[in-house]
């Protein structure tokens, strides 16, 4: 039995790791890389496909399902694994992303700022439409078998809609074994959804690590975000939100919707500049919110969720027009780390007055725009361009999906025995070796960290 990391190793993007047990090949997740230049380059990586028996999809995010458009163009042939929110997400998601990649090749060719000529898309919609053909929704709790070596089961990870943890039972020459990969895992803590299960037991546990080095805020999100968008909003200014359109958009405007509920900020315009998000709204308010959903979401209508003011932009031409408008507003807009989408375009029309202000609600990996306004930055480029930074910038760190590293330890100590060893994978370097040496010192369980590209023996389990 052995394991190899294709991604989300040393990193927190691109998660894909391939699972070999007798002569079968089992692929969790196929994730795109994001961040700068370099690492994008690995997503155009060819990786033979062929042997892949099936695909497990831990949730929809990106970093986790951006690449399988892709797979048919590396030989995939096999069916792909997850829950019924993780489909319909991803329905929407790679679609999503698919156009945003035929949209940017078309803008580079037009500008003439890519170094390919003609510039191409990593995949097209016809790529993510074909694919979804070959998911296979299944419940959470349902043991599923795949093979005689492997069953799997999907348990509730609270990190977005449909996210999972996979507990996969696997029968190795005769003897069994139980290894489980955590996706991403969240936390108590969020306004909308309900934390994770208790984690099952397992022999072997391959672990994110994304905020193994972090604590994120115990102060909560709203208040935070009270005293930032108040900031902006008495200057006059547009703040600039963003964000992520699964899970984090939907938390967001909640916030803002009990805030101007409750006369703590200003009654302005809420736009929501994503299609995407608008979807994703659609498939939040449809999902069983018995079972996922804080208990004081669950007498909310639609109507209650969100804000009244909210006005959700469709065309590229009602995008365009806002560049127009002045504040006091807040745009809300994908990607979450600015490395594509629209609010890079409103980003470029308002970070050079002093009145406005972006607010970032998630984690901003190294090489992203985000990251870089984090550290300060005082020119950034955006679309070839260098743009002063004026606009204030502003980080609300208790808003993540993630778990952090008192969250995993809490979630690890829930099993009822522990895993006899742990991997630790999807985090920076410094985060994961955090979270080893945490991990090691108090429940004494051999901790190691993947490595891109590494391969590991599974043979005493």
């Amino acid at each position: 039995m052995k394991l190899k990391f294709l991604g989300g190793a040393g990193g927190v993007t691109g998660s894909k790791t391939i699972l070999s047990i007798a002569n079968e090949n089992f692929l969790i997740d196929y994730g795109l890389f994001q961040g700068g230049s370099k690492i994008r380059e690995l997503n155009w990586e060819n990786h033979d496909l062929s042997n892949i028996s099936a695909m497990i999809l831990t949730h929809a995010h990106i970093d986790h399902s951006g690449l399988i458009p892709r797979l048919t163009a590396n030989n995939f042939k096999g069916s792909i694994y997850c829950t019924k929110d993780t489909y319909k997400l991803c329905e929407i998601l790679l679609e999503d992303s698919a156009h945003i990649h035929e949209e940017d090749a078309k803008y580079a060719n037009i500008k003439n700022y890519s170094r390919h000529k003609p510039a191409l898309p990593l995949y097209t919609v016809e790529d993510a439409k074909k694919i979804l053909k070959s998911f296979i929704v299944v419940d959470f709790g349902q043991e599923t078998p795949l093979s005689e070596h492997l069953s799997i089961k999907f348990h509730w990870a609270g990190h977005i809609l449909g996210a999972a943890f996979v507990e996969c039972i696997v029968n190795d020459n005769g003897k069994n074994n139980s290894i489980v990969f955590s996706g991403d895992v969240g936390h108590n803590r969020s306004f909308v959804l309900n934390g994770p299960e208790k984690l099952c037991n397992c022999d072997l546990l391959i672990m994110e690590s994304t905020y193994g080095n972090k604590l994120h805020a115990r102060t909560p999100a709203i208040d935070v975000l009270e005293l930032y968008l108040n900031i902006i909003l008495k200057r006059n200014g547009t703040a600039i939100i963003p964000s992520f359109s699964v899970g984090r958009t939907q938390e967001v405007l909640y916030l803002i919707n009990r805030l101007m509920r409750d006369g703590k900020i200003p009654q302005v315009p809420v736009i929501l500049d994503s299609p995407l998000s608008k979807k994703a709204n659609k498939i939040f308010n449809q999902t069983d919110k018995n079972a996922f959903l804080k208990s004081e979401l669950l007498e909310c209508c639609e109507s209650d969720l969100f804000p009244s003011t909210l006005r959700e932009i469709e065309t590229v031409q009602e995008s365009k027009d806002l560049r127009n408008i002045p504040g006091p507003m807040i745009i809300i807009s994908a990607s979450g780390m600015i490395d594509g989408g629209r609010v890079v375009h409103h980003i470029k029309n308002r970070i050079t007055d002093e009145k406005n202000g972006i607010i970032l609600v998630g984690f901003q990996p190294v090489g992203t725009k985000g990251r870089l306004l984090l550290e300060g930055i005082e020119t950034i480029r955006l679309h070839k361009e260098e743009m002063p930074v004026k606009a204030t910038i502003f980080y609300i760190n208790a808003l993540s999906a993630h778990g952090d590293y008192l969250d995993l330890v809490e979630w690890l100590k829930s099993a009822d025995k522990l895993p006899k060893m742990i991997i630790l994978n999807h985090g920076e370097p410094a985060s994961s070796n955090h979270l080893r040496l945490l991990l090691n010192a108090q429940f004494g369980i051999t901790t190691t960290i993947a490595d891109l590209g590494e391969e590991f023996n599974l043979v005493n389990l």
